[in-house]
C-alpha cells in the first residue's frame, strides 16, 4: 500500500464542483488505496472534483476573510473592506485560511507527484490535461496566498503538516503561479464538455490577473517600506517590468483567440443586459464572456453547494419569508462613481438637499452598469410577492411638513398631517418606504436571481453561479497592462470603448490611469476586485486617512410636493501600510521553527 493514502466517496457529479466530500486527506480511515483511485478516469475525475473545490475562489462563501463560513453576500465582505458598501469592516484574513490553503497544496502536489506513476492506465492526452488543470490549482491556490500574505513557504512536492519551510521570497512564490499557469495554458484543452473545469483560456485568463496584480506591487510599492530583507515582502522593478508583459500577453492571447466576446442577449436593454450577465452563467447557459464559473447546484435535502446571496442582499418589502434582507447597503461613494451617459459625473455636497419630481429621477440619466449593478430608490424590480406586478423599490426615511423633517420609526408608516405623527393607516402621504428608512436606499442587482419565486428564497437556497473570469475583466487587464507598459492609448481606449458601448457611453477618445482605473471600479463592483485593486496599486494608505464614507436620506417634502434627496456622512475609515499584508497566523509561527528564523520572526511588516 502506497505511503500517501487517498479515500474516494462515491459521488454522483452533475459537473466537477458539485461535491464537497473530501477526498484527499493524510491520515484518513477506512480508505481506498492510491491504487484503487488512480485506476480509472472516474477515480481521477473525483479527486479533481475537490480540488477543485478547495481553490480559494472569492466567491458567495468567501466572508469575513475566510472561505466555505455562511454561505451568503460573500461579495458583502470586501466591498466593506473597500468604500463599496456603506457598512465598513477592515481587512483582515481568517487565521484557518493559512493551515487550509497548504493542505489544499498538498492535496494537489500529491496528484502532480503521483499520478504519472499510473500513467499506463490513460493516455497521454488525459494525463497532460490532468496535470495542466492541477497547475492550474495549484497556480490559484499560491496566487490567494502570495496576495494575501507576501512569501509564504514554496511547496512543489507534498509534505507532511505543519509545514517546516521558511518563507520564500514574494517574487519566488509569483514566478511559480507563472510558471504554473504557462503549463496549463500549454496543456490544458480549449473547452470541455463538463462545467466549471479549467481551459486554456482559463488560465490565460488567471494569468492575466495574477500577473497584473504581481507588477503592479513592483511599480507603486515605493513609499509604504513593506520591501523586507530578503525579499520575503516586495517585487522589485525588473520582476514588475516581466509580470506586466505576461499580464499584456495573456490578456492579449485570449483577446486574440475571438473564442469570447461580451454578453449583448438582451440589447437595447442594456440595464438587463447588464444583470443578466451575472444571471445566465449557470450550467447550460450560452454566455460568451463566461470563461470560468463555479456552480451551484442545489439540493432541497443536503442544500450541498448551494448559497444565500438572494437570502441576504433582497430589499426587505420583497424579501422572502425566512427574513434577513436588507444585508449589503451601498454607499454613495459607489452611485457617484457610476457617470451619466453623457460621461459627466454627478456628486452631491454633503447635508445640501436637492429636489427632484421623482425619487429615481437623479439616477435616470446614469449608464447601464448602474441599473444593472444596483437597484436605485423608485426603481422597478422583481414583482410584488404573490401578484404579477412590479415592485416599486423605495428608501424613503420620511416626510418634510412645514419646513419641519419627520422621521418615521419602522416600514410603510404614513404621515397624518393632523396629528403630525406616522401611522400605519393609509394617507395621501407616506411616511417611509418600503424597504429602507435610513441612510441606505440602494440595494445589490448583480448576481441575484431575478425569476425565482418567493417561496424558494430561503438559506442556501441559492443557485447562481459566480463567474469568476469573464471577458470584461480580460478587457480591462489589458488596457491597464498596456498603458503601464508604455504602449501608449490607443490601444488601451479601443478595449474600454467596447465595455463603454455596452454600457450606453459616449465613446472615449483617450485613456490615462485615473480613466482606466476608474472603468475598473464601475465594471467590476461588487465581483470582489475593487478592494484587491486598491492594495496592488498601494493606495489604501493614500485613499483611507480618516475616509469619510456617505450615505443618503431621501424625504418628501409635503410643502413643495416633490422629493428631497440630502446626501449624508457616515463611517470614517483609516488604513495602514501594514494591510497591506495580512500576517502570518499565530499557529502557523508556532509549530514551524523556520519562521523564527526570519526577519521579524516570520511576521509581516507592522506586525
Amino acid at each position: 500500500m502506497k505511503s500517501i493514502k487517498i479515500f474516494m466517496i462515491i459521488i454522483l457529479l452533475t459537473g466537477l464542483g458539485a461535491c464537497r466530500k473530501n477526498v484527499l486527506d493524510v491520515e484518513p480511515t477506512n480508505l481506498l488505496t492510491q491504487d484503487a483511485v488512480f485506476s480509472s478516469v472516474a477515480g481521477v475525475d473525483a479527486v479533481f472534483a475537490q480540488l477543485y473545490a478547495d481553490i480559494p475562489v472569492e466567491d458567495y462563501s468567501f466572508s469575513n476573510g475566510s472561505f466555505g463560513a455562511f454561505p451568503g453576500a460573500g461579495n458583502q465582505y470586501t466591498a466593506n473592506w473597500s468604500d463599496e458598501a456603506y457598512d465598513s469592516n477592515t481587512y483582515t484574513m481568517d487565521a484557518a485560511v493559512f493551515d487550509r490553503l497548504f493542505q489544499s497544496l498538498r492535496n494537489v502536489n500529491v496528484v502532480i507527484q503521483q499520478l504519472p506513476n499510473y500513467a499506463t492506465n490513460f493516455s497521454s492526452t488525459q494525463l497532460a490535461t490532468w496535470q495542466g488543470e492541477a497547475r492550474f490549482i495549484r497556480a490559484y491556490i499560491y496566487f490567494g496566498l502570495v496576495k494575501y500574505y507576501g512569501g509564504v513557504p514554496l511547496l512543489t512536492a507534498p509534505q507532511a503538516q505543519p509545514v517546516s519551510l521558511p518563507r520564500a521570497k514574494e517574487v519566488e512564490i509569483w514566478d511559480l503561479v507563472k510558471s504554473d499557469l504557462d503549463f496549463a495554458a500549454a496543456n490544458i484543452p480549449e473547452s470541455y464538455n463538463t462545467y466549471g473545469r479549467a481551459t486554456k483560456w482559463a488560465a490565460l485568463a488567471l494569468e492575466s490577473r495574477a500577473m497584473l496584480h504581481a507588477g503592479s506591487i513592483g511599480l507603486f510599492d515605493n513609499t509604504n517600506n513593506l520591501t523586507t530583507t530578503g525579499g520575503i515582502n516586495g517585487v522589485d522593478a525588473a520582476h514588475a517590468q516581466t509580470y506586466m508583459q505576461t499580464a499584456y500577453d495573456a490578456a492579449n492571447a485570449v483577446i486574440k483567440s475571438n473564442k469570447f466576446a461580451l454578453f449583448n442577449k438582451y440589447l437595447p436593454d442594456l440595464q438587463k443586459n447588464f444583470q443578466y450577465l451575472f444571471y445566465e452563467c449557470k450550467p447550460g447557459d450560452t454566455n460568451p464572456e463566461a470563461i470560468f464559473a463555479k456552480g451551484y447546484d442545489y439540493n432541497s435535502t443536503t442544500g450541498d453547494r448551494t448559497h444565500s446571496q438572494d437570502l441576504m442582499v433582497l430589499p426587505m418589502s420583497i424579501q422572502s419569508t425566512s427574513g434577513y434582507g436588507n444585508r449589503l447597503r451601498t454607499s454613495m461613494d459607489l452611485v457617484e462613481k457610476f457617470q451619466n451617459t453623457d460621461g459627466t459625473t454627478t456628486v452631491f455636497a454633503v447635508n445640501q438637499d436637492y429636489h427632484f419630481p421623482s425619487m429615481s429621477a437623479a439616477f435616470q440619466n446614469k449608464e447601464a452598469r448602474f441599473g444593472g449593478t444596483i437597484v436605485a430608490p423608485g426603481t422597478t424590480f422583481r414583482v410584488v410577492r404573490g401578484t404579477s406586478t412590479p415592485a416599486v423599490i423605495t428608501g424613503q426615511r420620511g416626510v418634510i411638513f412645514n419646513n419641519t423633517t419627520y422621521v418615521a420609526s419602522t416600514y410603510n408608516q404614513y404621515f397624518n398631517t393632523a396629528t403630525r405623527s406616522f401611522t400605519t393607516t393609509t394617507t395621501p402621504y407616506p411616511g417611509s418606504g418600503n424597504s429602507s428608512i435610513d441612510n441606505i436606499p440602494f440595494w445589490l442587482k448583480k448576481w441575484t436571481d431575478p425569476v425565482t419565486d418567493y417561496a424558494l428564497i430561503n438559506p442556501f437556497t441559492s443557485r447562481t453561479s459566480w463567474l469568476d473570469l469573464r471577458y470584461g475583466e480580460v478587457l480591462l487587464n489589458f488596457a491597464e497592462a498596456s498603458f503601464e507598459l508604455g504602449k501608449g492609448t490607443a490601444e488601451a481606449t479601443d478595449a474600454l470603448n467596447l465595455l463603454h458601448v455596452r454600457a450606453g457611453l459616449k465613446l472615449l477618445t483617450t485613456v490615462d490611469r485615473a480613466t482606466i482605473r476608474h472603468e475598473r471600479y464601475v465594471e467590476l463592483a461588487y465581483e470582489n476586485r475593487v478592494f484587491w485593486d486598491y492594495i496592488r496599486w498601494r493606495t489604501l494608505t493614500t485613499d483611507f486617512v480618516n475616509r469619510q464614507q456617505f450615505g443618503l436620506q431621501i424625504y418628501y417634502n409635503i410643502d413643495t410636493q416633490d422629493w428631497v434627496l440630502r446626501k449624508v456622512p457616515g463611517n470614517t475609515r483609516n488604513y495602514l501600510p501594514r494591510n497591506y499584508y495580512a500576517d502570518i497566523p499565530a499557529q502557523a509561527l508556532a509549530t514551524n521553527p523556520e519562521f523564527a528564523k526570519q526577519p521579524n520572526r516570520g511576521h509581516n511588516p507592522g506586525y
